[in-house]
């Protein structure tokens, strides 16, 4: 499972109920009874905490607006969180806040398909035994030494990583599994259903998953 070290947005909902309990018990406010949570759950990061405080934190776009993401402290992780921050630097680290969330829903849902590897590594390092240029993401196997020298922008992405790997639901990209530059125009993709067009990329899933 791909978060399967994880723990998942959906399991805070435990935390609302003792929230309204203790709220009419000891009729504390709400940024108290989150510090009390806080105080007993510190593996939850920051923008979970911020989306129990504050309602508009869940907003699509206040989740993806770059100084939100530039503001939470800096993330890290196991193996699939680096496989996940290193894919979206060097694949997409030119691209906005949005354009980077996008670009981790195809990878997530991939490894959530039946049809590619099962893990966010297994995505990443998809073709990578096989010759120059057959990668499913070019920077692994395109000969070129992979430096991280910007260390800003690997930040964003490592943020952005995690919060993916939340299973933060966005869904910027309606279920897509494939997207290439607006720049080409491969054939492979005159067999998919376009799904979005998001900063420099064109998103696509299979027929079959789109309405």
């Amino acid at each position: 499972m791909v978060y399967a070290n994880y723990k998942k947005i959906i399991a805070i909902a435990v935390i609302f109920p003792s929230i309204s309990f203790f709220s009419l018990v000891n009729g504390n406010s709400l940024n108290t009874l989150i510090e009390i949570q806080k105080s007993h759950h510190e593996s939850l990061p920051i923008f979970v905490m911020d989306m129990l405080v504050d309602p508009s934190i869940r907003r699509v776009e206040n989740i993806v607006d770059q100084s939100y993401i530039d503001g939470l402290p800096s993330s890290q992780g196991g193996t699939e969180w680096k496989c996940l921050a290193d894919a979206l630097y060097f694949e997409a680290r030119g691209e906005s806040v949005v354009g980077q969330f996008a670009v981790a829903e195809v990878i997530v849902n991939r490894a959530n398909s039946s049809k590619f590897p099962d893990t966010v590594c297994g995505v990443v390092n998809q073709g990578t035994k096989k010759s120059r240029y057959k990668c499913q993401f070019t920077y692994m196997c395109d000969g070129l030494l992979e430096s991280i020298d910007d260390k800003a922008s690997y930040a964003r992405a490592g943020k952005i990583a995690s919060m993916t790997l939340w299973d933060v639901k966005i869904n910027l990209t309606n279920g897509a599994l494939y997207y290439h530059a607006k720049s080409v125009n491969p054939s492979w993709a005159k067999k998919l259903v376009r799904t979005g067009i998001i900063g420099d990329h064109k998103f696509y899933s299979d027929n079959a998953l789109v309405n």
